[in-house]
């Protein structure tokens, strides 16, 4: 009998079920979608060794069928280049187009798909649309909305869903954490393992997570636009001047949502203008008007009591759509 290759994972029975189903006769590509922590990189990456039949301890790339495409590090060395080249692709290409070597197939894994440029995903499209015999392409993206369409559609979707409190705190107490340590990290998790993982193995994202926390409550009891300003001021400056930008404000942006949802019953008004902000700021990224900009607008419009347009991220606080002015 096979054995589990998913049983050291946390929640997600129903994908764990679908994939095992599978793993004899495999589509010709899947699409792992889910938020950032949520389990899709361990998801795809135990899926893709069940495929090729590699030990759990032996790492991805040393396995001759199994061809990695990923994002490389920037010139610096310091961080992850933004997108994928179609260089890249077509590389991969041409690695799919051969035989396998000592697996009953090739599978390519792609774990950053969203970060593809657009020249990329069409090459890519190209390869699924006219896919050789036994290849698999496992893809995980964490803003499925990057990709277009007509990819999508060929791929067979594995949504993951957020993962119970209960079973996130009882997958850390196996880990020998201290307690009071996993408690918090289940409560800042948001049903995301790895982010709850993350926050006990991790001291200085805690340290991040305390700091998002501060700005949160000086931003909410800030008296004036100018005020709010100031209290953003340094870490803005760090966003604009990091390598990856974009990445680094996403980051910080996403960061200071989960603590305004924390502090949501304390400030409700306020929290649900600040929440417009932050979503707008980062719905922008990357475009032509600075993240500061879009920010310093919302914050503005969060003073002068102007009605705004209500913000995803606090929908399951509110189960009809209302209208209030901050």
């Amino acid at each position: 009998m096979r054995q589990d290759p998913f049983s050291h994972l946390v929640g997600h029975q129903t994908a764990r079920r679908v994939l095992t189903h599978h793993l004899d006769r495999p589509l010709h590509g899947y699409l792992l979608v889910g938020l950032d922590g949520v389990g899709c990189h361990p998801m795809a990456e135990a899926f893709v060794r069940a495929l090729v039949g590699l030990d759990p301890s032996a790492s991805l790339s040393s396995h001759p069928d199994i061809v990695l495409l990923e994002r490389e590090f920037s010139d610096s060395g310091k961080t992850l280049k933004a997108e994928i080249s179609v260089k890249r692709v077509r590389e991969l290409r041409m690695r799919m187009a051969q035989r396998p070597s000592i697996a009953p197939r090739v599978v390519a894994y792609l774990p950053d798909a969203d970060h593809l440029n657009t020249e990329g995903v069409n090459a890519l499209l190209t390869c699924i649309e006219e896919p050789v015999a036994g290849a698999v392409y496992v893809l995980v993206a964490h803003r499925e909305s990057r990709l277009p369409g007509t990819l999508r559609s060929r791929l067979a979707r594995i949504g993951l869903s957020r993962v119970s409190t209960a079973e996130i705190g009882s997958w850390l107490s196996t880990q020998g954490a201290d307690e009071r340590l996993n408690e918090a990290a289940v409560a800042f998790a948001e049903g995301r393992p790895g982010i709850a993982r993350r926050y006990v193995k991790d001291a200085a994202y805690r340290e991040e997570v305390r700091q998002a926390e501060r700005i949160i409550d000086r931003i909410l009891t800030s008296h004036t636009p100018g005020e709010a300003f100031a209290v953003i001021a340094d870490t803005a400056s760090a966003c604009d001047a990091a390598e990856d930008s974009v990445t680094e404000w996403r980051k910080t942006l996403q960061l200071w949502q989960s603590a305004l949802r924390r502090r949501f019953a304390d400030h409700p008004f306020r929290a649900y203008g600040i929440a417009h902000a932050l979503i707008q700021t980062e719905r922008n990224l990357g475009g032509p008007v600075s993240p500061r900009i879009w920010l310093e607008l919302g914050l503005r419009r969060v003073s002068t009591d102007q009605t705004l347009v209500f913000p995803g991220l606090l929908a399951p606080a509110f189960p009809y759509p209302l209208e209030l002015r901050g």
